[in-house]
């Protein structure tokens, strides 16, 4: 009984965690909870919130960047 417990807690708390990171923490909570193993592998094809493309050079770089880290160009994110 302890494993399965053990066991499940665990993936909870990594696919929060993953969700967290990606911006989708109440996603990774509810995945992990529900599906546990089935949800982590859910919530690591899901889409990362967090950080977009840059249009000029196509590096990722946070949501509320300004410029680009990488070309130095001024971007310019519209709602998606």
């Amino acid at each position: 009984m302890i494993f399965w417990l053990s066991f499940y807690f665990f993936f909870f708390a990594l696919t929060a965690f993953i969700g967290y990171r990606k911006g989708n923490f109440i996603a990774g909570i509810l995945l992990g909870y529900v599906l546990g193993p089935v949800g982590l592998c859910l919530i690591l094809l899901s889409k990362n919130r967090v950080k977009l493309p840059c249009p000029h050079c196509q590096t990722l770089i946070h949501k509320h960047s300004y410029f680009c880290p990488h070309c130095d160009a001024k971007v310019l994110h519209t709602l998606v």
